[in-house]
């Protein structure tokens, strides 16, 4: 897959740890993703040793830190009443990411995962994922982006918290590489945003500094968004999915469940085909329904051959095969070469 080269949006279902750690409840979303038209599935590849200090799991475990959306993570009814617990439960191994890779490949779907180190960027490429995802809390890991460079496979990169400068690094390191198989995605890193920052206006900016592709990662509640930045001309989308916004874990409140899903999907697709090109250009179709719609020269009156067409002689009415309205100054004042009678349309030929 050539990220500069896709025909339409791309569109990834991040399961990411929303099938709580369950084998069959992933491959089960994997699938309904699949039915709903996503492009891709995205999981994540951690553990809570690689992912944040000891100390930091106990600051989180005992609230003195706190998360801005863990009010809405519900995960008493899975037994796991810690942070530690979740991290331990949701993870993926490489043998269940083995499952689930195989999985899209036999019902057609691509599969992306997010390493968070160097040894993950090489089981991911060693199982070839279809595209290596760096979240937006790598935006400004240089040395992991370099990693996932040497991996040689489809880069999708978030900058969610980073400035413009940051993502200027991010650019130049993919130059300074020469690899461009890659895409920067706009970000806002809050579950959910509100809708005055999540600034959809960046894309343009985003578009008109740098040759690659550009897309958007949402963390918006519903559907709207997505099909907006797909509207911008985005084509890469990544979107939370979750197969109940209900259901005990930590980013179901906050995704697209399988409504959502199909509706990004199908608008996005008929948004992003309508687009066209910057220039009023008219179809085949439109062209012919011109004759059907558009109005032409009618006889207002019995018209004898020999007469000098005058403005009381004539209306506008469809079809529009015959003389436009204009066009009328070129025939005012000219002789008719033959009988025309009340309400018929006048043509060209009626004239000397």
């Amino acid at each position: 897959m050539n990220l500069k080269e896709l025909e339409k949006p791309y569109i990834i279902a991040e399961i990411g740890c929303n099938h709580n750690g369950e084998t069959e409840l992933a491959l089960k979303m994997i699938k309904v993703a699949k039915d709903c038209g996503a492009d891709a599935v995205k999981f994540q590849f951690f553990t809570e040793n690689n992912l944040v200090t000891s100390d930091y799991l106990d600051e989180l475990d005992s609230g003195a830190v706190k998360l801005e959306n863990v009010e809405s993570w519900t995960t008493e009814e899975l037994g796991l009443n810690s942070v530690r617990e979740q991290i331990k439960a949701f993870t993926n191994d490489e043998e269940q990411l083995m499952l689930f890779k195989n999985y899209c490949d036999e019902i057609g779907i691509d599969f992306g995962c997010t390493p968070v180190n160097k040894e993950g960027v090489q089981f991911l490429a060693k199982i070839n994922s279809s595209f290596l995802k760096i979240s937006s809390m790598d935006a400004n890991n240089l040395e992991m982006i370099g990693a996932c460079i040497e991996a040689n496979l489809p880069i999708i990169i978030s900058t969610g918290m980073a400035t413009l400068q940051d993502i200027d690094k991010i650019y130049n390191l993919f130059r300074e590489r020469k690899y461009d198989n890659f895409s920067i995605l706009h970000c806002v890193s809050i579950y959910p945003p509100r809708d005055e920052i999540v600034n959809l206006n960046f894309i343009d900016t985003l578009k008109g500094i740098y040759d690659c592709d550009i897309g958007y990662s949402d963390h918006s509640l519903g559907f709207s968004l997505p099909i907006a930045a797909i509207a911008k001309g985005v084509k890469v989308i990544e979107k939370h999915f979750t197969l109940d916004k209900n259901m005990s874990g930590w980013d179901h409140k906050v995704s697209a469940d399988e409504k959502d899903l199909k509706i990004i999907c199908e608008e996005g697709n008929k948004v992003f085909r309508s687009l066209g090109g910057k220039y009023k250009v008219l179809s085949e179709d439109e062209i012919e329904k011109r004759k059907k719609f558009r109005r032409s020269m009618a006889a207002n009156r019995d018209l004898k051959a020999g007469e000098l067409l005058t403005k009381e002689d004539f209306v506008y009415k469809r079809p529009g095969t015959g003389i436009s309205p204009d066009e009328e100054m070129f025939f005012l004042g000219k002789k008719l070469t033959k009988d025309i009678k009340q309400d018929k349309t006048i043509f060209e030929s009626d004239f000397l």
